[in-house]
């Protein structure tokens, strides 16, 4: 009981502490916008490849990082700039052919087929997720807050009801053999916190309507919960709890943010496919 409660004052902690930068950078411009997640992406990424070492594996960690954060800054200056960034993308293709190429000069033994699969693997798992999240940023065709906030918001709200349901009346296992912490009134509660976010985020952003904002949030209750369960199976065959331990309360950044990463291309999957039909 009183690690729980440690736990929870160390997790309220971080939240008041990191919640207004987040909001801050978000509100303030979308060049602070930016800076917040080229930092997540970068760290997360990190994080990432610091799991796939202890796997035996050995991607190339630095140019991995490096084509995950050029093709989140290509996608931003895309969504920018329209279709001006279209030739940086281009010009930007032949580095990834280098991720062949690299192994060749590796003197160290290893399985090419693995290293070079999950390099690519730290980019299309993080930073492709990221980003797509430009196009939430810039809906509108210029840069405004709502959609990201709002789904930031069902996120967390989701996140918080779980552990607090979760750690109140939690006793029916989710998926026990992935998650033994997660249970199904976990779930139940995290559902009801993210729908009535949903129903908030309606009232104070109106760039959806209502039944979008809800669409929005059934679609975080699932992928949401299946992207947690997803870290957690990559964790648990390494034989870690969190990713790193940079935020007390909660591990690692990619602990924290691996809820987006199946949450993101789903909502914008469905924003693109909404607006074929309106």
């Amino acid at each position: 009981m009183l690690k729980k409660q440690n736990n929870f004052v160390q997790r309220f902690c971080s939240i008041v502490l990191f919640t207004p930068v987040i909001i801050f950078a978000i509100f303030w411009s979308s060049w602070t916008y930016f800076l917040l997640f080229f930092y997540v992406v970068m760290l997360a990424m990190l994080e990432f490849y610091k799991l796939l070492k202890q796997a035996n594996v050995t991607p190339m960690r630095g140019y991995g990082i490096f084509l995950g954060l050029l093709f989140y800054t290509i996608a931003f200056h895309y969504c920018l700039y329209d279709n001006s960034s279209l030739l940086l993308g281009y010009i930007s293709m032949p580095l990834a052919i280098l991720v062949y190429m690299t192994p060749l000069y590796n003197r160290k033994p290893s399985n090419p087929f693995l290293d070079i699969a999950a390099t690519f693997l730290g980019i299309l798992y993080i930073a492709v997720p990221f980003g797509m999240l430009h196009y939430l940023a810039f809906f509108k065709g210029s840069y405004s807050k709502e959609l990201i906030l709002g789904l930031l918001t069902i996120v967390w709200s989701q996140d918080t009801g779980a552990y607090l349901v979760g750690s109140a009346i939690g006793r029916s296992k989710l998926f026990k053999r992935i998650s033994p912490q997660k249970t199904w009134e976990g779930f139940f509660g995290g559902a009801l916190f993210a729908i009535m976010a949903g129903y908030a985020m309606a009232y104070f952003f109106a760039i959806l309507p209502l039944c979008q904002w809800l669409w929005i949030s059934l679609i975080t209750i699932f992928t949401g919960t299946y992207g947690d369960l997803v870290a957690s199976l990559l964790k648990r065959s390494v034989d870690v709890k969190n990713t790193s331990e940079i935020i007390p309360g909660h591990g690692g950044l990619l602990d924290r943010v691996d809820s987006l990463l199946l949450t993101i291309p789903a909502v914008v999957a469905f924003i693109k496919i909404t607006l074929l039909f309106t």
